[in-house]
């Protein structure tokens, strides 16, 4: 089920007079995750309703029964009691009898919102969930839809005139997760005084990290000469870059340089390669003027060698300047 599926079933949902005695919601982020346990909240308990929770591996199986065994309790103070569960994904089968029962008794008054990144790996627990309860499942957000995403963030926090490198920038910090994405922007608000982002700002804000020195690392890459590739190496990991963090962005730069290069060779329309690569026209743009020169053999030679730096940097078997430097010389060598 896509995320916007997902949403239109919340919304379909606090259209009811009565909410559900169940609800179940998986979604591969958290942020996601509690706006809807919130949304749901607001709707049928009110915004200022503090709801009991419990969360699966902070506490131990017994717990949880307890836990259950006080949710299950009739009480004449509170008619309608909304109780949420967390991290269902790291439950063991055994301790999901309880939430399976209540599921299916369905107590008066009672309601249980269950929360994780996806359904535990228990058969019995999923046929209840089929069964008894409401199940709303958000996909990762990804691609064109996590820069969507980003977008309605920005405008969420009155963000305005904001490019397409400003998003790209955001999204490249955050490193293309959803809980950094928001935590940025709503940074980047409280640090703004009504005048437009900039990418000096984002600099700022995150020290360390800068979108255009990792892009043009990607771009040095494959140089002739590995001059100005070890500079950049050296400047970010002295400021703080993670080296697996520089591994992943050029992992992923190069693989769509790759899929590009095999999509033109291929004959493919621009317009659709975009489409198909989810980026936006600005960085498009980018990955066009770098591919230019660029053989599909050789971007497959540079993407073997970030996978054997890759592999080296976790066995840790040469520190991280060293591995990366080796990086560079491997790309290079195919010019």
């Amino acid at each position: 089920m896509r995320s916007t599926g997902a949403a239109a079933l919340l919304k379909e949902m606090t259209s009811q007079k009565s909410c559900p005695s169940c609800v179940v919601i998986t979604c591969s982020d958290w942020i996601r995750r509690e706006r809807a346990t919130r949304y749901i909240l607001d709707h049928f308990a009110g915004e200022a309703y503090r709801p009991q929770s419990f969360a699966f591996g902070e506490s131990g199986r017994n717990s949880f029964a307890h836990f259950m065994n006080d949710v299950a309790a009739p009480s004449l103070f509170e008619p309608q009691k909304f109780v949420v569960i967390r991290a269902l994904e790291s439950a063991r089968a055994s301790d999901l009898e309880p939430l399976s029962l209540l599921m299916a008794k369905k107590p008066q008054g009672v309601h249980v919102i269950a929360t994780g990144t996806s359904l535990p790996n228990s058969p019995n627990f999923k046929k209840a969930v089929d069964k008894h309860a409401s199940l709303i499942s958000f996909e990762p957000l990804k691609g064109a839809e996590l820069r969507r995403w980003t977008e309605r963030e920005i405008r969420h926090h009155d963000i305005s005139a904001v490019s397409d490198d400003i998003v790209e920038t955001i999204l490249s910090l955050a490193s293309e997760e959803p809980e950094a994405v928001s935590q940025l922007i709503q940074k980047l608000s409280l640090y703004l005084s009504g005048e437009a982002p900039t990418i000096e700002i984002l600099r700022t804000l995150v020290p360390g990290r800068t979108h255009a020195s990792d892009f043009e690392l990607a771009e040095q890459l494959f140089a002739e000469k590995r001059d100005r590739t070890e500079i950049l190496l050296h400047e970010l990991l002295s400021q703080g870059s993670s080296p697996f963090m520089l591994l992943g962005l050029l992992t992923k730069t190069v693989t769509n340089l790759l899929r590009l290069r095999i999509l033109l060779d291929r004959g493919c329309k621009q317009q659709d390669i975009r489409n198909e690569l989810g980026v936006s026209p600005w960085l498009f743009s980018k990955y066009l003027a770098s591919v230019k020169n660029l053989s599909a053999a050789r971007l497959s030679k540079t993407l073997e060698a970030l996978l054997k730096a890759d592999f080296r940097l976790k066995d840790r078997s040469l520190g991280p300047g060293a591995i990366l430097s080796t990086l560079a010389y491997e790309a290079s060598k195919h010019g």
